[in-house]
């Protein structure tokens, strides 16, 4: 007896939930074949003024934190990763028509980059930051703040490295993001929300 296929709609991710899109609008998504794999929200200008105010209202706390607990976050976020590498795995040869091989190696390197990161989040101000030459009584130093929200766009074409090169340096240094993932290949940054929303990543830090 033959099942009924239920097809999946993908929600954004703002501010730690899946809402759908404000407009209702969705769009289809095909593998690299031009085969059906799922419908995508499509996310209106109101859906991105919400995912700004929600990077923007947990700016402050991430911001706060140390940078040692920011590594220990993103190094979590890994952990989860590694744990869940053949959903990954297949949501790569899905979007971009690599081989198994090649795809194990892409989810590999965005592990692997992850943790490259998270080891950068407590060395960074030392490498930026410095004491600068003064002729006076005092001291002169400087050191690298975060920026705020920042605008992510993500690589069209790697649906999933891309996505975590660009993500990474900005969140692990303190900052926000709002994120467009690509649009012909959403699925590996759909998995990589709900990777994030079961990490211990607060809600709003991170907004697709």
């Amino acid at each position: 007896m033959s099942r009924i296929d239920v097809r999946k709609t993908y929600k954004l991710y703002i501010g730690g939930a899946f809402p759908r899109s404000e407009s209702g609008h969705s769009y289809v998504v095909h593998d690299s074949k031009g085969a059906f794999v799922a419908n995508a929200s499509l996310a209106s200008r109101k859906d991105a003024r919400d995912a700004v105010i929600a990077a923007r209202k947990a700016f402050g706390g991430w911001s706060a934190r140390t940078a040692y607990n920011r590594a220990q976050i993103l190094y979590r976020v890994a952990e989860v990763m590694e744990d869940r590498r053949p959903q990954f795995v297949q949501a790569v040869v899905q979007s971009e028509g690599l081989s198994s091989a090649k795809a194990e190696r892409v989810v590999d390197e965005a592990i692997d980059r992850l943790v490259w990161y998270a080891g950068w989040a407590d060395k960074i101000t030392q490498v930026v930051g410095g004491a600068n030459p003064v002729a006076g009584p005092f001291f002169n130093i400087s050191t690298p703040e975060p920026t705020g929200v920042v605008a992510v766009l993500a690589p069209q074409q790697s649906s999933l490295l891309g996505l975590v090169s660009v993500v990474a340096p900005a969140i692990v240094t303190g900052n926000t993001v709002v994120v467009v993932s690509s649009y012909e290949r959403p699925l590996p940054a759909v998995t990589f929300s709900e990777v994030l929303a079961t990490s211990d990543v607060p809600g709003g830090v991170v907004t697709s």
